[in-house]
């Protein structure tokens, strides 16, 4: 019976101990969570502190906001040199004949204009051109464009000239319907500009508004 109770007893402390040793193995786990919180969670956020290099790419943004200012130069050069084109009163104009200028029934002479003012300018494209009389009246139609003649920005410093190639027919070449009439001079218009100027030449030419004596150039330089 004694035999039996310290049986039991040694049991039970088997039991007891094995329930510590247990127990005491259970406790690590326990830790290692506590050991794994720290190790990455806080290390992310040194990490995410590299990306924060990202806000360099904000100069991006810096580069393409000078980008308009850029463009926006562009309307005031087009303006200066719209504004610097050579007016009627900054021109005075001549008309003079090319030795063996003459064609058949019809005569190529040079149409000059020079800037007569202080300031630079520039002529392009063709002038406007037509006969006048004495009374200042324009006779006839108004000269014809060269389909052929290309335009050229000619600049023009104060005394510089540019030249357009006038051809003229002769009159004589039409008939009655041509109702010649006395001309005195040759009115022009600059490219781009409403106001005139005129070329003394003593001609004949067409009241006949439906025939066409001159076909003009455009502007080149002399």
């Amino acid at each position: 019976m004694v035999k039996r109770v310290i049986a039991q007893a040694s049991a039970a402390v088997s039991v007891v101990g094995l329930a510590l040793l247990l127990g005491g193995c259970g406790q690590p786990q326990e830790t290692a969570p506590a050991e794994t919180t720290p190790a990455s969670s806080p290390a992310s956020t040194p990490a995410g502190s590299d990306s924060s290099s990202a806000p360099a790419a904000e100069s991006v943004p810096g580069t393409t906001a000078a980008a308009p200012e850029t463009t926006a130069a562009a309307p005031e050069t087009t303006s200066a040199a719209k504004s610097g084109e050579c007016k009627a009163d900054q021109l005075a104009a001549e008309i003079r004949t090319e030795p063996g200028g003459g064609a058949a029934g019809s005569v190529y002479r040079s149409f000059i204009v020079t800037n007569t003012g202080s300031a630079d300018c520039t002529v392009r494209g063709y002038p406007g051109v037509s006969y006048v009389g004495a009374a200042d009246q324009q006779i006839g139609a108004p000269a014809d464009r060269d389909p052929a003649a290309k335009p050229v920005t000619v600049p023009l410093a104060p005394g510089a000239s540019a030249v357009a190639q006038l051809q003229q027919t002769n009159a004589d070449n039409y008939g009655p319907e041509c109702d010649r009439t006395d001309v005195a001079a040759v009115r022009v218009y600059p490219p781009n500009d409403t106001a005139w100027l005129e070329a003394a030449q003593q001609t004949v030419g067409c009241a006949n508004d439906e025939i066409v004596l001159m076909t003009v150039g455009t502007f080149q330089p002399a």
